[in-house]
């Protein structure tokens, strides 16, 4: 049985910083909607974006599906986001 940590090739390493770098993103947007939203909003917006924090540490850096997966989603709610303020 093998029980070495597996490395990271360089192509996960490139999708585990795409996925932090769409996380942010999607947080400075988030950020800036509690920023011009109303008062009832913002607690809800302020609290999507530290999940998103959380979810970024959930992930296990040598899952690349897992990575895969979050950045997705990250990447389709970002799009909602632009959407909807454009």
């Amino acid at each position: 049985m093998n029980t070495e940590t597996p490395r990271w090739r360089v192509n996960d390493t490139v999708a585990y910083d795409v996925m932090r770098e769409t996380a942010t993103a999607l947080q400075a947007q988030l950020l800036e909607l509690a920023r011009t939203d109303n008062d009832a909003a913002v607690e809800t917006t302020r609290a999507e974006a530290a999940a998103i924090r959380d979810d970024v540490f959930a992930v296990d850096g040598y899952d690349r599906a897992a990575i895969d997966a979050q950045t997705k989603r990250f990447t389709a709610r970002l799009a909602e986001l632009t959407t909807d303020t454009t």
